[in-house]
Formats: C-alpha cells, sequence, structure tokens
C-alpha cells in the first residue's frame, strides 16, 4: 500500500486505502470464487 501511496502521490496511505480498498475486496471475492471452483474438481 505504502508504494501505491508514493506512487500515485498521495499524502497519505488512509487516503490510498479508502480509494482503493474496493479493488482488494474484488480481488479476494475472485480468488475465492476460483479456489472454491478448483476444489469441486479436485472432490469429485
Amino acid at each position: 500500500m505504502k508504494y501505491l501511496q508514493e506512487r500515485l502521490g498521495h499524502g497519505s496511505m488512509q487516503i490510498t486505502s479508502d480509494v482503493y480498498s474496493h479493488i482488494s475486496k474484488k480481488i479476494d471475492k475472485e480468488a475465492m470464487n476460483k479456489f472454491e471452483e478448483h476444489m469441486k474438481h479436485v472432490l469429485e
């Protein structure tokens, strides 16, 4: 997050976190969906 803050020129990590936290939630959800789909095939 610190790297993004610096690259984007934000004054604080809080700004970066507030603006981009929805992206990490989306990535987490997509990763969990892929994992669940993978596990379905493993358990068949």
